[in-house]
């Protein structure tokens, strides 16, 4: 069975791609034993290649600039290289520390007069989540079940919808709803290192989660540190929630 049949990560990319063939790796080898933690993962994070692609991530994705102001274009000037180096750097010596997330509130869609929190992350930091990402979710993809489709790779609302259209042919007639009030800021930290820590035991990487989280938000200068939340806007978050929910599919 190649690679892409047997990983949902897959994107379709040259099977040479050092960094795809990482994430093959760790799905396989998280698919394999279930009961497997990892315990040398933080290497990977700050490998030039994952960085380099967790670049290429955060550009395409574009976005405002966080509480320093710094935007993509800055980054291209100062030379993405050069910051990318100095990101591997502090990662592999432990003196990485994340910025406060720019707080803004965005319009419900559908809801009017109703707003929600975004925080933005700065540049550099969504580098950094955007890494972690990458080596990260082909071990919890392992684990996820397939009744699951938010913030998951190649899965999405109409896959969703495309399962409730096939059950209503089988006969189902009824479905429920439910929705979980402020989501992504109501996750405790401490239960959430807990739901990683079953497939993950590499120190440095949960220390790095810990850093993250506890980042806080910058909103009209405060900044706001918290014991709760996976910031709404961070590139890690959705995976986060999805690891923390993981139990009630």
């Amino acid at each position: 069975m190649s690679a892409d049949v047997a990983s949902p990560i897959a994107g379709g990319r040259s099977p040479l791609d050092p960094v795809r063939a990482l994430q093959h790796a760790l799905y396989r080898a998280a698919k394999a034993d279930p009961g497997r933690r990892f315990h040398a993962l933080m290497d990977k994070v700050w490998r030039t290649d994952v960085l380099a692609r967790a670049w290429v991530t955060v550009r395409q994705n574009e976005g405002a600039p966080g509480i320093d102001q710094v935007t993509l274009p800055d980054v291209e000037e100062y030379g993405v290289d050069r910051l990318l180096g100095e990101l591997a750097m502090e990662l592999r010596e432990g003196r990485y520390r994340p910025l406060p997330a720019r707080r803004v509130f965005i319009p419900k869609p559908g809801q009017p007069g109703e707003s929600r929190p975004l925080s933005v992350p700065a540049v550099r930091d969504r580098i950094v989540q955007a890494a972690l990402k990458i080596v990260l979710e082909p071990v919890f993809e392992a684990d996820f079940l397939p009744c699951s489709f938010g913030f998951r790779p190649r899965r999405g609302a109409h896959d969703a919808l495309q399962v409730l259209i096939d059950e209503s042919w089988r006969g189902c007639g009824w479905l429920v709803e439910t929705d979980i009030a402020n989501c992504f800021e109501a996750i405790p930290h401490i239960e959430l290192i807990k739901a990683v820590e079953k497939r993950v035991c590499d120190q440095s990487v949960l220390t790095l989660l810990r850093v993250i989280l506890r980042a806080g938000v910058s909103e009209n200068g405060v900044v706001r540190k918290a014991d709760r939340g996976a910031a709404q806007g961070g590139v890690v978050s959705p995976l986060l929630c999805n690891v923390y929910l993981h139990r009630i599919d």
